[in-house]
């Protein structure tokens, strides 16, 4: 793609930013009330989930009344966390224009900032650091498309595989070096509950004894029937001084996929289910028809993630007769592969995410880096105008689901931008609104489009 050939342009902020309204404070109302009212949407729906799950922990009415005050409160401070970005959005857009005189490619960029920095400050801190690396990883993404339409090089086909592939490896290995992981304790455990605790360093640990739960009489005597073919000797794996695991190793293999492969079906499931729970219940055979090859993708994902770094394992630990914490590395290399089956750039940039911010705490808890302050709303703020700057001026280089739901936040509006004006910039803006025509101005109303 052709660079910028031009970074400023003369038009006013009613011609590019807002043709449906003539008056700015009137475009920016008319973005206000959709945004703030998908914002209670999502985090009514999102906060409703969470209670549920916390609600089995409830056992008197003072804690109830403490889930009940807490979800009104959390879903309150995030729609207007969320619904100020679409608030103040069109204010600092036509603002910069009445300030500079003109349209600038790059001043959008900081005039966003001033958007987004001050919203990230309304969140509740504990969320903040998910939402700047979820948002950077976005981010980061858009950075890529960008960088690929203006040919400054050509994309590696399957690279987020390669990504996820060498993240594995590195969280493999710091799984078999250590079982001390205070930062993101969670996708720890996840990788290890995939691969498998016989796979991972000992945990020191010490494990409480808890009571035994009553059982129906129907599950007791499955539980015992399964207890019996465990012990069978001919799948024991006591012989063998390097695989500490409990079976034999073909068996250690196959149980890997069986049962990491009914977690992705299951998960899979849950996931169409929640897509369109009234459908599934109106018409439960609908669930047969959503039934596909790509339905069992993260199945096969999961189960052969868990195959190939076990049956790794077992193959260095045979041949070399001794297990250390470098074979985590090729095992948990080759196992990312198995991202073939369900690729998933998002996946791989947040693993990678991730482990990036693991390796940065850990150095900071070292005293190797230092800690900088509010960095987490720093990064949430940069990430995000990033992300807004490209959904006006680059929408091409967007995730698609992610442009749909900026679209859906600001009730359609996003989508009437006039961007064939902003094609002097020499980035495409219009590139998906081929048919584009120029919206009718429609009389200023506070009632809901």
């Amino acid at each position: 793609m052709a660079v910028q050939s031009r970074s400023t342009l003369p038009y006013t902020c009613k011609q590019v930013y807002h043709p449906w309204r003539e008056n700015c404070m009137e475009a920016a109302w008319s973005l206000t009330v959709p945004s703030f009212r998908e914002s209670f949407k999502v985090y009514s729906v999102l906060y409703a989930v969470t209670s549920i799950i916390k609600l089995r922990k409830v056992r008197t009415l003072k804690q109830l009344r403490e889930l009940l005050i807490g979800f009104a409160t959390e879903t309150i401070q995030s729609t207007i966390f969320l619904g100020t970005h679409g608030m103040v959005f069109l204010p600092v857009c036509c603002g910069g224009r009445q300030l500079f005189g003109h349209l600038s490619y790059y001043k959008l960029y900081f005039q966003v900032v001033l958007c987004t920095f001050p919203a990230i400050l309304i969140e509740r801190k504990q969320r903040r650091g998910a939402l700047a690396l979820y948002m950077a990883n976005l981010a980061v993404e858009v950075l890529f498309k960008m960088a690929i339409q203006r040919k400054m090089f050509t994309p590696l086909h399957n690279g987020e595989i390669l990504i996820f592939a060498i993240a594995s490896a590195i969280y493999t290995f710091i799984l078999k070096t250590t079982s001390d992981h205070k930062h993101n304790n969670l996708l720890f455990s996840v990788i290890r509950s995939l691969v498998g605790k016989e796979e991972c360093a000992p945990s020191v640990a010490v494990e409480l004894i808890q009571k035994q739960k009553q059982k129906s009489v129907y599950f007791a005597l499955f539980y015992k029937l399964i207890k019996n073919i465990k012990r069978w000797p001919r799948i024991q794996n006591k012989n063998h001084p390097i695989c500490t695991h409990k079976y034999r190793c073909f068996l250690h293999v196959l149980l890997g996929f069986i049962k990491r492969f009914l977690a992705g079906v299951l998960i899979q499931f849950i996931l169409h289910f929640t897509s369109s729970p009234l459908k599934f219940l109106r018409h439960p055979t609908y669930f047969f028809a959503t039934l596909t090859k790509s339905s069992f993708d993260l199945a096969k994902f999961l189960g052969l993630y868990s195959a190939i770094y076990r049956a790794v394992s077992c193959l260095l630990r045979n041949i070399l007769k001794y297990d250390r914490p470098e074979h985590g590395l090729l095992a948990g290399y080759l196992a990312g592969f198995s991202m073939l089956f369900y690729k998933s750039s998002t996946l791989a940039m947040y693993i990678t995410g991730k482990l990036l911010e693991s390796i940065y705490f850990k150095a900071a808890q070292d005293g190797k880096v230092p800690i900088i302050r509010h960095f987490d709303s720093l990064l949430y703020s940069l990430s995000t105008a990033l992300v807004l700057h490209a959904a006006v001026l680059e929408p091409q280089a967007m995730r698609p689901g992610y442009y749909r739901f900026l679209a859906r936040l600001t009730g359609g509006y996003f989508s009437q931008v006039n961007r064939p004006m902003m094609d002097s910039y020499g980035v495409c803006s219009s590139k998906l609104f081929p048919n584009y025509k120029l919206p009718l101005i429609s009389n200023y109303t506070f009632e809901t489009d």
